[in-house]
């Protein structure tokens, strides 16, 4: 695993953002979310990335609701500042849960987190690129440690068999999701 892994995800959902069209109630492939509802979540997790290399702890509190379609340069705007925090000096360890974890984990935890959701946000964008395949293979080889098989409900549907095996058919496989028919 490559240290850029979360700057990498980060350039992917930097390229999904300019298509997203200005419709934010379309539907996603996260059960029950519209785009403003994810556009919000990954307002959410940047917010919670930023404390932990900030302060060295996350607190799990809730992003500023993403009212317009003017959400998604708010989105640009927190990414950018993101990987800014990542470049610059951070502690080695964080606190979540109360547990210590290695500032690394966050961000591959993080790297995942927002890669799978750029993802989630091209079902409302057909002319957003699709995941690179260098990204998805390396989050593949972490996915099972991140999302195991027990205890992934309801943050993630069970495993379904991949259409292919190209490493974002199969990312998106173990994490329950599947691609549209083209």
């Amino acid at each position: 695993m490559t240290d850029d892994l979360l700057e990498r995800a980060v350039a992917y959902l930097l390229a999904v953002l300019p298509a997203i069209g200005p419709d934010l109630s379309a539907p996603t492939p996260c059960r029950l979310w519209n785009t403003r509802m994810l556009l919000a979540h990954i307002d959410e997790s940047i917010a919670a990335l930023r404390d932990g290399l900030a302060n060295g702890h996350v607190r799990l509190t809730p992003g500023a609701p993403v009212a317009t379609c003017a959400g998604t340069v708010h989105i640009r705007s927190r990414a950018e500042a993101l990987l800014d925090d990542w470049a610059n000096e951070h502690p080695e360890s964080v606190v979540v849960f109360d547990k210590p974890v290695s500032t690394r984990v966050l961000g591959t935890v993080g790297a995942l987190e927002l890669t799978i959701h750029a993802w989630d946000l091209t079902a409302t964008a057909p002319t957003a690129p699709p995941i690179p395949d260098h990204l998805a293979r390396e989050l593949l080889t972490v996915a099972p440690n991140l999302v195991p098989a027990a205890d992934r409900w309801p943050l993630f549907a069970p495993p379904i068999e991949p259409p292919t095996t190209t490493p974002t058919d199969r990312l998106l496989a173990y994490l329950g999701r599947l691609q549209p028919p083209p």
